[in-house]
């Protein structure tokens, strides 16, 4: 997207709040899903989070901001690296699951957490998968390398303590879902797995100046997960 550019303090203001405005929503979300159980409800919430983490960035960036909207087109390459990266970070996902899944892992409370929105049938399930790899993962990227990540650039300036900070947002709603059905132990390397997958993406953000670039190594990142998933929810 748009190269970055030396902020005034106004502009500090405005991303803080636009920052904080855009970064909520991911928990409202997971607390009312997880925490609350709050059904149909939490179908609502789920739909319109995700349109406020779409629609809000947006708007900020053309409305309150006044600048040009931009498709993230990558300007340099950096597919390979993010391949690398996706399959590096699959790879270890799969290894961790295998070694300590079956004693971290409690598989009935996940079931137990889909099943009143149907994601334990199995086609039911397999759509919610695509949702989550091809269009959840670029919505995560869009929200948190593009819009989070460069407001912390604005208020922080640098290249690495954007991209711990966006890392530290990204982690703390996966770390509240996790912590339903993943005991302390499996929650606490859960994350800091979680935390290492945003830092790689933000760096490769950063570095590459698109949201889709970061996205094949999450997409691929992703698939690992939801391998793991369907084997905890349906078995093969």
């Amino acid at each position: 997207m748009d190269a970055f550019v030396q902020p005034t303090m106004n502009n500090k203001k405005r991303a803080l709040m636009g920052l904080v405005l855009v970064a909520i929503a991911p928990t409202i979300s997971v607390v009312t899903g997880f925490a609350l159980k709050a059904g149909a409800l939490a179908a609502v919430v789920f739909v319109l989070t995700k349109m406020w983490m779409f629609g809000l960035p947006a708007f900020w960036h053309i409305k309150i901001e006044g600048l040009q909207p931009s498709y993230s087109l990558p300007q340099s390459g950096g597919w390979k690296v993010s391949t690398l990266l996706g399959f590096g970070m699959g790879v270890v996902i799969v290894i961790a699951y295998l070694l300590l899944g079956d004693l971290l892992i409690r598989g009935e409370d996940l079931k137990e957490i889909l099943e009143p929105f149907g994601l334990t049938i199995p086609w039911k399930l397999a759509l919610g998968i695509l949702f989550w790899i091809f269009i959840n993962s670029v919505l995560e990227e869009y929200v948190f390398r593009w819009f989070i990540t460069s407001k912390l650039e604005q208020l922080v300036g640098g290249k690495w303590w954007p991209i711990l900070l966006s890392a530290c947002i990204f982690t703390v709603h996966h770390t509240i879902a996790l912590a339903f059905f993943i005991d302390p132990l499996g929650n606490a390397l859960a994350s800091l797995g979680i935390f290492i997958g945003g830092v790689l993406f933000s760096w490769i953000y950063l570095q590459y100046r698109s949201v889709w670039v970061a996205w094949v190594a999450h997409a691929i990142a992703d698939v690992a997960i939801f391998v793991i998933a369907w084997q905890l929810i349906v078995g093969f």
